[in-house]
């Protein structure tokens, strides 16, 4: 296997960061308008579409782990989002630190358009790529992120 520091990786890594940028700029500018209608902030969006994408994933600690979104954050918009009732916390019985956040019938429609909207977002992305082809992508990415997650800074 060819040494990666043989394929000019200031290149490779610049293209990278910079697709990744646009990309995280693309999609926040699609979701904007759905935040505006809804007058939610991209936090408090992304918590939503969180919790609807990633079933038994429903704590607080997992939007902060999975996300990376800060835990201050993510509590800030839990309660905002509880305070308009668009989720509700069910806690587990004898433990008031273990709550569940789970949707209610008012998120469905922010949801649901939030979903299209990612829905587009991705076919867009990855228009004319081929099964293998984004197979192998996602096992790139995989270690890719992998690496990332080791880095210590």
């Amino acid at each position: 296997m060819e040494n990666i520091h043989q394929i000019q990786p200031g290149i490779l890594s610049m293209g990278y960061m910079d697709s990744t940028q646009r990309s995280k700029k693309i999609y926040g500018a699609m979701l904007e308008p759905l935040c505006r209608r809804y007058d939610l902030t991209r936090n408090e969006l992304d918590i939503l579409l969180f919790l609807a994408n990633n079933p038994g994933c429903d704590r607080a600690a997992d939007i902060v782990s999975v996300r990376r979104i800060a835990k201050s954050h993510v509590s800030l918009s839990v309660g905002n989002l509880e305070r308009r009732q668009l989720l509700i916390r069910e806690y587990e019985e004898g433990d008031r630190r273990a709550a569940h956040l789970k949707l209610t019938e008012a998120a469905q429609p922010v949801i649901q358009e939030g979903q299209h909207l990612q829905k587009e977002f991705f076919t867009r992305m990855f228009d004319g790529l081929t099964r293998q082809e984004l197979e192998q992508w996602g096992e790139v990415l995989t270690k890719i992120c992998r690496n990332i997650d080791s880095m210590d800074i």
